[in-house]
């Protein structure tokens, strides 16, 4: 079995991992799971996604085709025009977390998409493990959130970097993510708190800042910023009136065209270093959370204390 193979449970029994197959994962307990061209395709019976829906290459949370740049349209869409939002840390974010780690680290990526080759990069002395709930992109395993095929305390590292807002259940998904992590290890969590309906219909949930720490009690909070700020929030919320007032394609193509090229600069109001405070802490677009789990179970109070913390 693979390196990370040893650590794979059955998602509905916890079942550890026995052997395996060209075409399946074979359990302990005699269940098995498919192995879909190669990537292991680990639901569980209570997920809302199935192995069906890989087999027949459904679109679910992403779409390929949507990010195809030799599509002239998502060319010009994604590459010549201006972005409305920007996160400007993200690169030196990600290296001091990756400064954070020893070498040999185990990092799980959870909803790699496209950026599976980015992570790796990213991370590149640590053992990056990607995953999601589709296999457009080939990412090492196939599972769900909300029910992650992995023994406890596994990995150093959970990123999940806007994929909360698309969980069911964001309660159970953090739940999971604080389970698999080592006492000592880092979660790296970053979400939406104003941006419009998307991947639909699997986009459920906004969260505030004290919402997103209530959902990791067994973690400290090291760090938070806001990615995107509110100029951005009001250029992309502009934006997506203009673009729905119409309904004709060719004139909604157009509003995202003018759009774009009117109030692309407004993010650089934004700046880069968006300190968390109690005034800006009303209307981001985006969090970014570094916690560290700790194994204390702290009562609902206690998590409010961060924001007592915070600047005036």
């Amino acid at each position: 079995m693979g390196n990370m193979d040893q650590f794979i449970i059955h998602p509905d029994s916890s079942s550890k991992l026995a052997s395996k197959t060209d075409h399946h994962f074979l359990f302990e307990d005699g269940s098995q799971l498919p192995v879909f061209n190669g990537t292991p395709i680990l639901f569980g019976s209570e997920s809302i996604f199935t192995a069906e829906d890989v087999l027949q290459s459904k679109t679910t949370t992403q779409d390929a085709e949507h990010l195809d740049n030799a599509n002239f349209k998502n060319y010009i869409r994604r590459k010549l025009l201006p972005q409305l939002c920007t996160d400007f840390r993200i690169e030196k974010r990600y290296k001091e977390l990756s400064d954070l780690l020893s070498p040999g680290s185990k990092v799980l990526i959870i909803g790699a998409g496209e950026k599976i080759t980015y992570y790796r990069d990213t991370f590149p002395n640590a053992e990056v493990i990607t995953s999601d709930v589709h296999n457009q992109f080939r990412p090492d395993y196939v599972f769900d959130g909300h029910f992650i095929p992995f023994a406890a305390e596994t990995f150093d590292m959970v990123l999940a970097a806007q994929v909360i807002e698309h969980t069911i259940n964001p309660w159970l998904f953090c739940t999971e993510l604080q389970r698999i992590t080592k006492i000592g290890g880092l979660l790296q969590i970053e979400a939406p708190q104003t941006f419009p309906y998307h991947a639909e219909p699997y986009d459920f949930f906004r969260f505030t800042f004290t919402g997103m720490r209530s959902l990791f009690p067994e973690c400290d909070v090291v760090k938070s910023e806001i990615t995107e700020g509110s100029a951005a929030a009001v250029a992309v919320m502009i934006s997506n009136y203009w673009i729905n007032i119409a309904t004709l394609k060719p004139i909604r193509h157009f509003m995202l065209l003018i759009s774009r090229l009117l109030l692309g600069w407004m993010k650089y109001l934004d700046g880069r270093n968006i300190a968390v405070n109690k005034r800006t802490v009303a209307m981001p677009k985006g969090y970014a959370f570094t916690f560290k789990k700790d194994g204390i179970r702290r009562k609902s109070a206690a998590l409010l204390e961060v924001f007592y913390g915070l600047k005036h």
